[in-house]
């Protein structure tokens, strides 16, 4: 999936298959995993939502796991 796919993709969706996303995102005080808005929140949605940039957290993810440059 490229980059601009994955800030598409619905939160609950990329927790389900990268549990270093969850370890991530919670490192950046989000936990997506207790919340009903994963279901239907884009990653770039919860990003902003939170004050992270999009780019800068899919970086970030990029580091712990193989994922598009």
């Amino acid at each position: 999936m490229d980059r601009e796919a994955l800030l598409r993709t619905p939160v609950r969706v990329l927790l389900s298959a990268h549990p270093s996303l969850m370890r991530l995102l919670e490192e950046h005080g989000v936990h997506c995993g207790e919340c009903f808005i994963a279901d239907r929140e884009t990653l770039a949605q919860v990003a902003i939502m939170h004050q992270l940039n999009p780019d800068a957290l899919l970086d970030e993810w990029a580091q712990r796991e193989s994922l598009p440059d």
